[in-house]
């Protein structure tokens, strides 16, 4: 176990990452001083359909200024701040990747958001009490974590009774296997995909109960269906999320493109709920 975490960490571990986003917003002539959660959408909302996803889960969530959202999985934290800054609720983010907590706190600390911290470990073991917060954010993690039920038995360990729980999964879908490299991994090795129904059915023996189930994926095939297959040389932005995975992510978007529309991979947005003692 401790070796595929390592993995999966490599993977998500890009070398001087915050820097790099740094010259790139110079690049584009931001002003440091001046930066807002907009300038980073490019680099740090890093999901399917990014931030319109982000404020579409943001209304889902109901989430209110008084409550302590846990973001499991949170990258960089442009989805955690989006969520702070929108609902003014405190967020503690967590992410595997040293780096990708590093960036995030950094960038944090640019745009002055105190309501919002974040921690390097892994979510099989949360370094928290039980029952410590009030919701928990997870957007497209999932894909990287073999044992699903401890992941979400530990999520709903920490949450409050009552608490919602907002996930937002790529999970399989009817046809097998997988082309690869996708953004989430470079191979095999480290993609855990399960259908959507046998998902869902990890989330209920982990102690949830469902509430709200969507089918995402007519969206998400939508939002790749002009992704084309590379030629050359990657022709990549300035800003963009390449910067945490890789220059090969055209191809890994590609591959993405004709996972969704060969109905290998599949997209949901669901409301979990811990049951009130």
């Amino acid at each position: 176990m401790a070796s595929d975490l390592q993995h999966i960490r490599s993977y998500y571990s890009p070398n001087d990452l915050y820097n790099r986003i740094i010259e790139g917003l110079d690049k584009l002539g931001k002003n440091l001083a001046t930066i807002t959660l907009d300038d980073l959408q490019p680099v740090d909302e890093f999901h399917i359909r990014g931030d319109a996803a982000t404020r579409e889960l943001i209304a889902l969530a109901k989430f209110t200024p008084d409550m302590h959202i846990l973001d499991v999985g949170c990258g960089i934290g442009g989805s955690t701040r989006r969520l702070s800054r929108q609902t003014g609720c405190r967020v503690t983010g967590i992410d595997l990747s040293e780096a990708y907590i590093d960036t995030a706190r950094r960038l944090t600390r640019l745009l002055a958001m105190e309501r919002v911290e974040f921690h390097a470990c892994s979510a099989l073991e949360l370094p928290f009490e039980d029952r410590s917060f009030d919701g928990v954010w997870s957007l497209q993690m999932n894909m990287n974590v073999e044992d699903k039920l401890a992941w979400l038995a530990e999520t709903c360990r920490v949450i409050k009774p009552g608490g919602r729980a907002i996930f937002y999964e790529v999970c399989g879908n009817k046809n097998t296997p997988l082309h690869f490299p996708v953004p989430w991994a470079q191979d095999s090795s480290m993609s855990f995909l399960l259908p959507p129904q046998s998902f869902r059915d990890q989330l209920t023996l982990a102690g949830f109960e469902i509430e709200v189930w969507n089918d995402k994926t007519d969206l998400a095939r939508s939002a790749f269906s002009d992704v084309t297959a590379p030629v050359g040389e990657p022709d990549l932005p300035i800003l963009g999320v390449y910067l945490l995975v890789g220059d090969d992510i055209q191809a890994k978007a590609y591959n993405l493109h004709r996972n969704l529309d060969e109905e290998r991979v599949s997209l949901i947005e669901a409301v979990a709920v811990k049951p009130a003692c």
